[in-house]
């Protein structure tokens, strides 16, 4: 037989007896878990401060005997600084390679630490590099690379290019102290051809130019010189005088005559003579006259090519009469008033 149901009020009773001590069970679980979470943080924080101010411990790698680049490689790999405690010259250790270092190989050290290293500064003596032959440029290049100062130069023509060594102070292969100063013979390049300076007095300016640019000698100082009784741009003197020896890409000085003088340029008349030698085989004598108050004078003479047009400005007082002379024959005759 069933028992009866309780009543409500009987119930809600037996729900506030038992909920109140499971509510508090789940308070204090939690209170003691964040506990428990913190003291964990504080352990795994005083763990990390305690690794980083450890750090990890490393063997001190054997870098002598090594290129500065490669040692700093190798140490950086292990998380090792690389530093330079100094220099020194070695017959064993090639240049710019670690002499020495500190701490040795094998050391057992924390991350982070120095290695402080002694660089070589390379052999004391050099072997002196053949020089002959090669650059100036190139010479000096292997000179420094020997550990080898460039010396004095001597320069000469020679049938080699310019600015090529000829013979050097120090035989090659020879050993030196480092730092000596190797002198060179260099070459100038072929000697300049040379000729003898042709009389260009009486020559028209242009007609000097082309003679002297076959030579390759240059028009150095060209000075105008007012003289009425020789045509405008006549060559009247010359420095060296003919006959001497001038070397090619060497310069000449030259005075021409002008009739752009103070007072004397108002007072003459020009004109202008246009001849074309006639075509033929052979070339031809042709000689240009004018006669004024002044008197008769040649404004032109040269053997010129068949076909060749020839353009001459002359300055006359007064009137004046002009003759073209074709191998000593007159060929033309004109007055200028």
């Amino acid at each position: 037989m069933k028992n009866p149901p309780e009543p409500k009020e009987k119930q809600r009773r037996k729900k506030r007896l038992f909920g109140a001590p499971i509510a508090g069970f789940i308070v204090k679980l939690s209170v003691g878990a964040s506990v428990v979470l913190a003291s964990a943080g504080l352990i795994g924080l005083l763990v990390l401060n305690l690794m980083i101010k450890t750090g990890e411990k490393v063997t001190v790698p054997n870098v002598v005997n090594k290129s500065v680049v490669q040692a700093l490689g190798v140490l950086s790999g292990l998380r090792l600084e690389l530093r330079k405690a100094g220099e020194h010259n070695s017959a064993l250790i090639a240049e710019n390679h670690v002499l020495s270092q500190d701490p040795i190989p094998g050391t057992i050290v924390k991350e982070g630490t120095a290695v402080s290293v002694v660089i070589s500064l390379g052999s004391e003596v050099s072997l002196v590099p053949d020089l002959v032959g090669k650059p100036l440029r190139e010479a000096k290049v292997d000179l420094s690379q020997a550990g080898l100062e460039v010396g004095r130069f001597s320069r000469m023509h020679h049938a080699t290019e310019r600015d090529v060594v000829l013979a050097q102070s120090h035989r090659p292969n020879v050993r030196a102290n480092r730092e000596t100063r190797v002198d060179m013979l260099i070459s100038l390049g072929p000697r300049p051809r040379e000729y003898r300076l042709p009389d260009l007095v009486g020559r028209q300016m242009d007609k000097a130019n082309a003679v002297l640019n076959a030579m390759g000698v240059k028009v150095g100082e060209l000075t105008a010189k007012v003289d009425l009784s020789h045509p405008h741009g006549v060559i009247l003197d010359q420095d060296p005088s003919p006959g001497s020896l001038v070397a090619e890409g060497s310069s000449i000085s030259l005075v021409m005559a002008t009739w752009h003088g103070e007072g004397e340029a108002a007072e003459r008349k020009f004109g202008t003579v246009l001849y074309q030698v006639p075509y033929g085989f052979r070339p031809r004598s042709v000689k240009v006259e004018v006669t004024d108050p002044d008197g008769a004078r040649t404004i032109y003479d040269e053997v010129d090519e068949p076909g060749a047009s020839i353009k001459l400005v002359f300055g006359y007082w007064a009137q004046c009469t002009v003759r073209v002379f074709l191998d000593n024959n007159q060929e033309m005759k004109g007055t200028f008033r």
